[in-house]
């Protein structure tokens, strides 16, 4: 397929990630991260990385599943699945950094909450931002660049607050 084409998908993911970090309606948002993380999938297996595409493919249908289940049970689930998914299509280094990150991520959606929580989507990030330079994704990596931007920015918030809250008790 043409790469200015496959570059073009990876911006449409993009486009909607940014749509959906500034929606105010949950079940909307999560839908439009699910479409994100469908794009993002066929954008980044075009690109020749298939375990991200899959693993991007398990995790839009995951923001799905989050929405009504939390906890260690469905936690394990997906970790099994993705864990597994990952080993059989292995084929080179880079292959472990959405591994990692999606492995990263579910514990994030499934178990953490707050500050750890954030901190885990951030650690997630960095991980996906490494692997869209080493895979090339243009509209991923901008797209990771502002997820870290706004989770950093959230997790200074919570930590002021954190510590306006522990001055007045």
């Amino acid at each position: 397929m043409n790469e200015t084409l496959v570059q073009a998908l990876g911006f449409v993911a993009l486009g909607l990630n940014l749509f959906a970090s500034f929606t105010t309606n949950d079940n909307r948002m999560r839908a439009v991260i699910c479409l994100s993380c469908l794009t993002f999938s066929i954008h980044y297996t075009l690109l020749g990385a298939v375990v991200a595409g899959l693993n991007l493919l398990i995790n839009s249908f995951r923001a799905l599943v989050s929405l009504k289940y939390k906890g260690l049970k469905v936690f394990y689930l997906f970790l099994a699945v993705q864990i597994a998914m990952s080993v059989y299509f292995y084929s080179e280094p880079r292959d472990v950094l959405p591994a990692i990150a999606s492995i990263i991520s579910c514990y994030a959606l499934f178990i953490a909450e707050g500050m750890r929580m954030r901190i885990a989507f951030l650690i997630c990030t960095l991980t996906w931002m490494v692997n869209a330079v080493l895979v090339g994704s243009y509209g991923g990596l901008l797209n990771d660049m502002f997820n870290a931007t706004m989770l950093s920015i959230t997790i200074f918030r919570l930590k002021k607050q954190q510590k306006i809250q522990i001055q007045t008790n």
